[in-house]
């Protein structure tokens, strides 16, 4: 009976101690694996401090070996290897810089091409490429990868360039600089052959508005008719000029719509202070006073104030202009004709004076102001050149 509960009680022991001895394994391979998941933890985080400050990791390194060397056989010895170091990491300093610049060189011509809706590389791929390439240092392949994404983007927009060049020339528009007896401007200018083009002149309203007036911007006047070209038409009443009320985006000048085939405001036709210029076909007529018009068929036509030219003279008198077109300079715009050629013109800061000898300088002939101030606007080439300044309840309008 002792014989068996000793024996019972050595297995229950032996048990007991099995059971110690694998809950003190567990512990000790818990303890472990905690052991070797900090230290795995701190190689981590010591990768991705030498990640994004590996040149200040590398000199804590070499200081730590510096404190381990014997200062009195090997401080020539640090000293050379130091030397070689602080080269070394200068070198990398170096590269990276230039790998940074030429990013931030990449992202500005990414963002350039994107701005005129050039299609865009796909870089997804390529990046993980490049994050590789920094991570071993090899610099010269991500500069290398980097500059040719750049050359392609250079590429294909310096493509988008002479084309839009091309656009450009064809429409007769140029941006230049004007000497005159009155000073130098800047302009915008379409001068065309009229043999080429054919002149419309629209009007957002059907029929003589007077107030509340139709109103379209000047791309859409160019677009809806098919256009290349075109400029803001004559004077109005816009809405933000408090004296306008009861008659807001109306004019009171003649304006044949071409897409109607009448006259708006036809009355305004009979007026001496005013001056008119008409189409037909490939041809012009040109009226100091707007009353010299004799009735005949036109398929384009506008009347404004005043006359700026007349064969070839400046023929604007002070006594005749409002403060505003005398004193007040600001965007001037006008057509002209002359030597066989039509001429769209937005002046900068200028007066209606200003204008008048600007156009004479152009070589025109015959030339009418036009609208100015917030209402001026050009468009050619499928953007606006100048403007887009106000709605407009009327455009002159060229078309290949």
């Amino acid at each position: 009976m002792v014989k068996t509960f000793t024996v019972k009680l050595l297995k229950i022991g032996i048990v007991s101690l099995a059971l110690i001895i694998l809950v003190l394994f567990l512990i000790y391979q818990n303890s472990k694996i905690n052991i070797l998941e900090n230290r795995l933890s701190k190689i981590e985080s010591s990768q991705s401090f030498f990640t994004a400050n590996f040149s200040e990791s590398l000199f804590q390194d070499s200081l730590k070996i510096r404190e381990n060397i014997s200062i009195s056989s090997e401080i020539l010895s640090l000293q050379e290897e130091l030397n070689k170091y602080k080269q070394t990491q200068k070198d990398d300093e170096i590269k990276i810089d230039d790998v940074f610049n030429l990013l931030d060189i990449l992202n500005q011509k990414i963002s350039r091409n994107n701005e005129v809706g050039l299609e865009l590389p796909d870089l997804t791929e390529i990046k993980k490429t490049w994050g590789e390439y920094l991570i071993s240092k090899n610099f010269n392949s991500i500069s290398s990868e980097i500059s040719i994404q750049i050359t392609s983007l250079d590429g294909q927009y310096s493509e988008y360039m002479k084309k839009l060049q091309q656009q450009v020339q064809a429409s007769g528009y140029s941006y230049q600089s004007i000497d005159t007896d009155r000073g130098k401007f800047n302009i915008h200018l379409i001068k065309v052959a009229m043999s080429e083009v054919k002149v419309k002149t629209v009007s957002a309203s059907s029929g003589s508005c007077k107030d509340n007036c139709d109103t379209k911007s000047l791309s859409d006047y160019v677009s809806e008719n098919g256009g290349f070209a075109g400029i803001n038409g004559s004077y109005f009443c816009p809405p933000d000029y408090s004296s306008c009320s009861g008659k807001v985006n109306s004019t009171d000048f003649g304006i044949y719509d071409s897409n109607e085939a009448k006259w708006e405001h036809k009355d305004a036709l009979s007026w001496s202070k005013t001056g008119l210029i008409t189409f037909k076909g490939g041809n012009s007529s040109f009226y100091k006073k707007s009353s010299d018009y004799d009735g005949g068929s036109v398929s384009a036509g506008i009347s404004n104030y005043p006359t700026l030219v007349y064969d070839g003279e400046v023929v604007v008198k002070d006594d005749d202009l409002s403060s505003y077109q005398k004193d007040a300079k600001g965007p001037r715009g006008a057509i002209g004709v002359g030597g066989e050629n039509i001429y769209l013109v937005i002046i900068n800061n200028a007066t209606v004076k200003d204008a008048a000898y600007v156009m004479r300088a152009l070589g025109v002939k015959h030339a009418l102001n036009l609208d100015g101030g917030g209402s001026s606007a050009m468009y050619t080439g499928g953007k606006y050149v100048a403007g887009p300044g106000r709605s407009l309840p009327n455009a002159i309008i060229l078309i290949k």
